[in-house]
């Protein structure tokens, strides 16, 4: 009896490390990384590409649509515009000709499709560096956007900004990744990523929001995806107290909503590389991030990195 006891908590102990082994994970390796979208010089997006949303479309000739949005956070809203580019291979893209699609007031699009129908989730802002809130709209060619409704409405002295749309294969819903923060609160500041979800794209207006991670200090914009069997949340911080570097870091988890842990290997992008967009296509994990090549001017271009 004893020898069975003595197996058995031997047996605990060895099941107990594999454990804790399982939720010791690292964020998968950067096997390739390139420039791929600048702004035009003297042109609508010069030195401000900020952000990039990959939709596998297969339409109009093109396998993947890209819509990609501005920095311009301090500016006036009406430098706030997103354009559109399109890929066959995801390292040639092809500007649309009638950039912007959107003209104002619209920072950080991110899109999905669902039946045949591109929705596209965004920030508006009252102001330069203002309260903010999250929108939808829809378009039927991808192009065209209308029937905007407002998803996360405005809260006096809050952001609700930076929204991520993933669709989660494994359970058939959609989530609304976004950030929520009073940032700008002299006392106790708060930096949340929160989430809605819904089985159908359309019905997130109505879903309430929850927390998924939250920090005393600056941490932003979230993106999910799903790879080798684990869910991984990206985000914006720095690396330090002195705010001079920002720094991509990634959380694991088992679930898609709750239970994130920071990963052993942060930081996954560290030289001032923020705004970080995850994808799975074809099989193969993709971040689409924005390097600033100077931070005093504010001057981004959009790089994309591929994993192992």
């Amino acid at each position: 009896m004893r020898t069975m006891k003595m197996f058995l908590a031997v047996a605990s102990l060895a099941m107990a490390t594999v454990g804790a082994k399982a939720q010791s994970k690292v964020y998968p390796q950067a096997v390739d990384d390139q420039l791929v979208i600048q702004g035009d010089k003297c042109g609508w997006d010069a030195g401000t590409v900020h952000t990039f949303s990959v939709v596998e479309a297969n339409k109009d000739g093109y396998k993947y649509w890209g819509y990609y949005g501005l920095d311009h956070y301090e500016n006036d809203v009406h430098f706030r515009k997103a354009g559109l580019v399109r890929s066959n291979n995801l390292t040639d893209w092809v500007k649309y000709e009638a950039n912007p699609i959107i003209a104002a007031n619209c920072r950080w699009p991110t899109v999905v499709m669902s039946d045949g129908k591109f929705y596209m989730f965004y920030a508006e802002y009252k102001g330069p560096n203002k309260d903010s809130r999250v929108v939808m709209a829809e378009s039927e060619n991808g192009i065209d956007f209308d029937n905007k409704r407002v998803v996360v409405p405005y809260a006096d002295g809050q952001q609700n900004q930076n929204p991520f749309i993933y669709f989660n294969k494994n359970d058939g819903f959609f989530y609304l990744f976004y950030y929520n923060g009073t940032e700008r609160a002299k006392t106790n500041p708060r930096w949340n990523v929160m989430v809605k979800k819904s089985k159908r794209v359309a019905d997130l207006p109505q879903q309430k929001s929850y927390e998924v991670v939250t920090s005393n200090k600056t941490l932003a914009a979230p993106s999910v995806a799903y790879h080798g069997g684990t869910y991984y949340l990206l985000v914006e911080e720095f690396s330090d107290d002195t705010h001079t570097n920002w720094v991509t870091n990634a959380f694991s988890s088992k679930e898609v909503d709750r239970g994130y842990q920071r990963v052993t290997n942060n930081p996954v992008l560290y030289k001032n590389d923020a705004c970080a967009f995850q994808y799975v296509l074809d099989g193969q994990l993709y971040v689409t991030y924005s390097h600033c090549t100077d931070l005093s001017k504010g001057q981004w271009v959009m790089r994309m990195m591929k994993t192992k």
